[in-house]
């Protein structure tokens, strides 16, 4: 077991210690951020997704999907709607204490904003032309009420789950499955909000199961996309920077 482990033994018992009063405050910023993009014509290719995928009750029927898309070979493509989240936070403390590990709480609000079909965000600007970290993308998993957050655990347990002992909880997905984006767990906050950071597939690779589970050896590949994830709300939903908008 790595000191990571250890040292998070007795977490468990604060994993509903959050805020409630800023909890729902998150939540309901990221409801609106999310309403926002929806009314938004712009930002309509958010909102499409192979029938499949979208459960009954997310299925948006009053849009119709750009031509172009009809008849694809992977299937028909339709509109979803954002349907309010019935994750409870007993639902993801169980969720946490089978990963031992906790999510940020600004994390914790997305899971209790809204059921997501599926949602891909540009990466953050480093002012020079390109994206902070080198990361140009990233995607959550799906969040459907069919799946609950059974996308969120295999994204963090099953694929990479090992960097988990090396203080690193995979959460979102970058460059189009190029590589985990994870809070660094050893680097929380006074706001229990963590650094995110992510790792190119292939150095994961190279390094092997046993590899990404010592820190030691993943430190040097991480690269740091944003101080926390309340930084990163505005590129991923939209809306204005927290510092600004509040």
């Amino acid at each position: 077991m790595s000191e990571h482990t250890k040292e998070h033994d007795g977490y468990t018992a604060d994993l509903n210690s959050a805020d409630p009063t800023r909890m729902h405050v998150d939540v309901e910023d990221i409801r609106k951020r999310i309403d926002a993009r929806f009314r938004d014509g712009k930002f309509d290719m958010l909102f499409y997704d192979v029938e499949d995928n979208i459960p009954a009750d997310m299925l948006d029927s009053e849009r119709e999907v750009p031509e172009e898309l009809r008849g694809e070979e992977d299937g028909e493509w339709k509109f979803w709607k954002p349907v309010p989240s019935t994750i409870a936070d007993e639902e993801i403390g169980e969720l946490e204490s089978r990963l031992n590990a906790k999510f940020s709480p600004a994390f914790r609000a997305v899971l209790q904003a809204y059921h997501l079909v599926s949602w891909t965000s540009a990466g953050m600007a480093d002012g020079e032309g390109g994206y902070t970290g080198g990361c140009m993308s990233f995607s959550l998993p799906t969040l459907t009420t069919e799946l609950r957050l059974s996308g969120v655990e295999a994204n963090a347990a099953q694929d990479w789950g090992r960097l988990i002992e090396a203080g690193y909880l995979p959460f979102a997905i970058g460059e189009d499955g190029q590589g985990p984006i994870c809070f660094d767990l050893e680097r929380r906050g006074a706001d229990d909000d963590c650094p995110v950071v992510w790792m190119l597939h292939d150095y994961l690779v190279d390094l092997g199961p046993e590899g990404i589970s010592i820190r030691e050896k993943v430190e040097p590949h991480m690269r740091q996309i944003a101080d926390s994830f309340r930084e990163m709300k505005a590129v991923l939903f939209g809306g204005e920077d927290e510092a600004d908008g509040r």
